[in-house]
Order: C-alpha cells, then structure tokens, then sequence
C-alpha cells in the first residue's frame, strides 16, 4: 500500500470581480486567489494491484464522509482519465472552516490529485488541470505553486506577486448565515438587473491593499445585516478594512504583523463572547507544499527510540 499526504490550504480572495452570467451557467471572474498557512491534512492511500473504489473519511465530521465529497469525486476523475483501477482510501483532518468560502473543500479535492498523480507518476499538468476544473472551479488553482490571478471561470491561472500578509478570520458557525455559493452570485445578478456587468482589464502582476474588492459581498451582507456587524469588529480592532471572502459567510482582516493579529484574535474571542464565532489568526502563503510519503507516527516513534 502507497500512502502520501499533503497540506491542503485554505485561500482568500483579495479581489473577486464577477462578470456576466454565461451560457454555461458560470459567471466570468477576475480574482486574485492567495492561500494560506491554514490547512487542512489529507491522507491518499493507494491500494496497489488490489481493483476497488473510492473511499473518504473526515474522522469527526461525518456529515463529510463519502461519495459527495469533493475529494472522492476528485479521485473517482482521475481514475477515470488516467485508467487506474488501483482503491483509493482518502482521510480528511479537517481544520478549514466548511462552507465558509475559503475553499477547504477544493483544496482537498486538489490536495488527493496532487498525491495521486505523484503516485500514479503523471506528469502531463494539462491533462490534470483538465481534471481539476472538471471537479470544481477553485480547484485548478490549488495545484498551482501559490497566489494567482484567476480568469474564466477560475480555470486561467497566472501568477501573482503578494507580499506576506497577516490575516484574522472571522467564521461565524451559526447555520442561519451559511451561504451557498449558487445563492450569492444569483443575488448579484438581480441586483444587476437591466445594468451591463463591469469588463476587466488583464490581471496585474502585483497586488496594492486599496485593491481588495469583492463583488459579492454587497449582496450577502443586504441579506446577512449580521455580516456587517461581525466585519466591523475586524476594523474596530485595527484591521486595514474587513472584507468577505469568497462568497462567504467567513470575513477577514488584513493586521499590520502577526503580533496585532494575535492581540486582536484575544480581543475578538472576548467581544463575541458565548457567539458561535471562529477567531482564527493565519498568514498569506507565496508558495504550496508538496507532496510527501505519510509515516505513522508509531514508525517515528520506534525509529527516534533507536536512535537514542
């Protein structure tokens, strides 16, 4: 049995521009996608010589288990394209917010193609890429090397230059403010109504603070007045402006240095008291983490015991 494991990390966007609606159904986007030191870990097993299924498992979060995963459908791709008919067993350790738009779900999905296609050893990027956008739009970017500007759909990918930023997340849990992705940018569309979609420009190279924007973030927080609460405390605490992420609910603040991102994170758990509300304190990520063979940690042990 091969297993590999690999860092799947969250990502924000610190601009999101959102085009027409299109024949497909999809939106045209402009976006500047960063990840993050936020991530989850996922675990690829692969059963060689041994013809089976997909299995998924995110242990505490049983909602997640199984075929609707969006890694087990990654995975269920990839053996139809590349004709592996070897098991496949994937273990979610979940960190990542889910539904939060901070793109947990396709970082794993990206994370198990990554491992498999070091398994499997492919090493045609387009064909891969083919088969991360088939899974999902934010997929594609997550096999890149780090922040990017994405186009299309979210499948045009270019590289972006972004300074390391110390960041606070806002997550509220309470289920009343779940956004599903589908719902924020049809409100979009309707609040457009009869209006032309803004065209853009070709993807800057660098990225400046004044640049954040997120075109689905008016629309949302219409619908969610408490949003606009929960992302004022961000700015009352220091933050260069709070801004949603994604299509949301999750909102973040960019903070001068770790230190006042930690201070505000301890002053933020305080003011929202006994609220269901994650305060998580991360940092911007020039490049991805690879793929690396996965050790029990009962082999590390017996190996550091002979070493002594």
């Amino acid at each position: 049995m091969l297993r590999l494991v690999a860092r799947a990390p969250a990502k924000v966007n610190l601009v999101l521009r959102v085009g027409a609606l299109r024949p497909d159904g999809y939106h045209d986007i402009h976006s500047l996608m960063v990840p993050l030191d936020l991530a989850d870990r996922v675990l690829v097993r692969v059963r060689r010589g041994r013809a089976g299924g997909v299995t998924c498992r995110c242990p505490g979060r049983p909602d997640l288990d199984g075929q609707s995963n969006l890694a087990a459908r990654a995975a269920e791709a990839f053996r139809r394209r590349f004709g592996v008919a070897d098991g496949i067993d994937v273990v979610i350790e979940k960190r990542i917010p889910v539904t939060a738009g901070l793109g947990g779900g396709s970082s794993d999905a990206a994370a198990v193609l990554r491992c498999l296609a070091r398994a499997c050893r492919v090493r045609d990027r387009g064909a891969l890429a083919e088969v991360a956008a088939s899974v999902g739009s934010d997929v594609p970017f997550f096999l890149g090397p780090g922040p990017a500007w994405a186009s299309g759909r979210g499948e045009r990918l270019r590289p972006a230059r972004v300074r390391p930023l110390d960041l606070v997340i806002l997550h509220p849990r309470d289920p009343a403010l779940a956004i599903r992705a589908g719902d924020a940018y049809r409100w979009l569309d309707e609040t457009r109504s009869g209006k032309a979609a803004p065209t853009f420009r070709g993807p800057k190279r660098s990225f400046r603070p004044s640049d954040r924007v997120n075109d689905l973030e008016g629309p949302c927080l219409e619908r969610h007045p408490r949003l606009v609460t929960i992302r004022g405390w961000l700015e009352g605490w220091g933050a260069a402006g709070g801004m949603m992420s994604g299509s949301g609910p999750a909102v973040f603040g960019v903070f001068a240095g770790r230190s006042a991102a930690r201070a505000a994170q301890r002053a933020l758990r305080q003011r929202a008291g006994g609220e269901a509300v994650d305060v998580i304190v991360t940092r911007t990520l020039r490049r991805l983490l690879g793929v690396s063979s996965w050790k029990s940690p009962r082999s590390a042990s017996s190996r550091s015991t002979k070493r002594s």
